[in-house]
């Protein structure tokens, strides 16, 4: 009966303790940067077109203007992506444009809201960064992405690792 008590009370440690991060870190920020062999404009275009997306957004289907203008500050965009056999439709709006040296997002879906921005700096080598702001949509995802975070810094390189391949394709 003791162990039952102590087992109790350890769980319950370990779970105010999780959801703790989530009261702590309600969210987090993080960047990645690569440099290119292209031009800033070839840099700029490869990542807005829509048929090479599958290419370096990893589990990319579709992206599709819901409304406004294509590329205008307030447009809002639909995006398809299934990752592990789970299909995510997610609300993206432009918030800011700059072109071709600066666009930012920001995304929403059932578990986070991110804001992210894409910089293109120089010109071949053009430098890439992206840098995310993520905010769990409750206390419980807050945790699960804190606690996911070097996975979703990790992931940011992976995707801009790809859309570098697929500019500098010739």
């Amino acid at each position: 009966m003791k162990a039952l008590k102590i087992i109790g009370i350890t769980l319950t440690l370990i779970v105010v303790a999780f959801l703790g991060i989530g009261l702590i870190v309600p969210s987090y920020e993080y960047q990645s940067s690569i440099e290119v062999s292209a031009p800033v404009a070839k840099c700029w275009d490869t990542f807005h077109d829509v048929k090479k997306m599958n290419q370096w957004l990893r589990g990319f289907e579709s992206l599709t203007l819901i409304s406004g203008d294509s590329l205008a500050v307030g447009s809002l965009y639909e995006i398809v992506v299934t990752d592990d056999g789970h299909r995510m439709v997610m609300t993206e709006k432009l918030t800011e444009v700059n072109a071709p040296m600066r666009i930012s997002y920001e995304l929403k879906n059932e578990v986070l809201t991110s804001e992210y921005t894409f910089s293109f700096e120089g010109n071949s080598p053009t430098k890439i960064t992206s840098r995310y702001k993520i905010t769990g949509n409750n206390i419980l995802w807050k945790s699960i992405l804190f606690l996911s975070k070097s996975y979703m810094t990790g992931s940011a390189a992976d995707q801009l690792s790809s859309l570098k391949t697929v500019i500098e394709q010739p």
